[in-house]
């Protein structure tokens, strides 16, 4: 073939190949300016959903309130808890909408994020919610003990209350990445007090809506004496207990000392984001004088296989301070009388009288 033919053949080719990159580089930027479009009305249609949710969810709360009916206040609060997961999940989706939306790495469920060069550990599959000054640290040791549970890098987390700031990566490195042993996978939880922490609830439904939610109540005159003298110690606090507890005078006000004993408010506040199959409410009397029996207990609401702590591990500190003054029992009587209708609640609301 003379010359010519040949560069002309070639340049027709070559002009052929171009025009194709050239198509397959204007599909390809058209394919991801419809992406990126998909993504944007994604992003948008799911936060109106949200807040059209969290509206409903509102409304909810608003209606349920109103109800003296304690059957349908029970359907409100049904009709809470599936809003609230409906929310949670839309919470999620919308994460991973905004990450396609800006471009950035997928987001995926199945495998954990890498933090610092290293796995990030797994999400917590329980948290022993409280009360305070009920057990939670000794319940928690001797949870920790099981082979198939892995302790978070400390007992006491506060995300829920003092670190939610941080951000769900900053909890994940809280937690070691579970592993196997015989077959099984190992759990992780952790143990801080959010019971009478008001925005708990919410916070934890949206980060960690599986998780199983232990509580621990003590007598609530108990409860609340123990807690000042926790108090008393640390230098917060210098009034007497009967004056701290004088639940007539505006200085008592957001102490806690009585607040944070009135179990079923904050029981019911913990209901609107949380199925029963879900919490675990134990007696911290029960636990104390009979921990291997309500370490069962634990284990079987934990899917746990059973499993009995050594000997030594019986006899770990109750978190029970030392030197406590005693309470008068004119203060008992009056705080007695002040929880006797709070209890009842409780009572009726459990479906069990624990004995207070």
């Amino acid at each position: 073939m003379p010359t010519f033919r040949f560069d002309k053949a070639f340049g027709i080719a070559r002009d052929i190949r171009a025009r194709v990159q050239f198509r397959q580089a204007r599909s390809q930027i058209e394919a991801k300016r419809r992406e990126a479009e998909q993504a944007r009305n994604d992003f948008r249609k799911l936060k109106t959903e949200l807040k059209s949710k969290k509206q409903e969810l509102e409304q909810i709360r608003k209606e349920r309130h109103t109800v003296e009916d304690k059957e349908r206040r029970s359907e409100y609060g049904d009709r809470a808890k599936k809003v609230q997961q409906e929310i949670s999940q839309l919470q999620r989706d919308l994460r991973v909408a905004k990450e396609r939306r800006g471009g950035g790495a997928p987001v995926t469920r199945s495998a954990p994020p890498v933090v610092g060069g290293a796995e990030a550990g797994a999400l917590p599959d329980f948290v022993i919610i409280g009360a305070r000054k009920c057990g939670t640290t000794f319940l928690y040791h001797l949870l920790t003990q099981h082979p198939l549970v892995e302790r978070a890098a400390g007992k006491e987390v506060h995300f829920f209350d003092r670190s939610f700031g941080e951000g769900i990566e900053w909890y994940r490195r809280c937690f070691p990445p579970p592993k196997w042993r015989d077959g099984r996978r190992s759990i992780t939880g952790e143990a801080t007090p959010y019971l009478a922490h008001s925005p708990a609830p919410e916070r934890m439904a949206e980060v960690i809506p599986q998780a199983r939610l232990i509580a621990l109540l003590r007598n609530p005159v108990d409860r609340a004496h123990s807690d000042y003298q926790h108090a008393v110690r640390r230098g917060r606090e210098t009034r007497t207990f009967a004056e701290a507890t004088n639940y007539a005078s505006p200085d008592d006000t957001g102490s806690g000392y009585l607040s944070g004993s009135i179990y079923v408010d904050h029981l019911l506040r913990w209901s609107e984001f949380f199925g029963d199959e879900q919490m675990l409410v134990l007696k911290s009397e029960d636990f104390f004088g009979s921990p291997v029996d309500t370490s069962k207990v634990v284990l079987d609401f934990l899917d746990l296989p059973e499993w009995e702590p050594k000997v030594w591990d019986l006899y770990y500190k109750k978190n029970k301070g030392k030197h406590e003054q005693e309470m008068d029992s004119t203060t008992r009587r009056r705080l007695e009388e002040y929880f006797e209708p709070h209890n009842q609640r409780l009572y009726d609301y459990l479906g069990r009288d624990l004995g207070w």
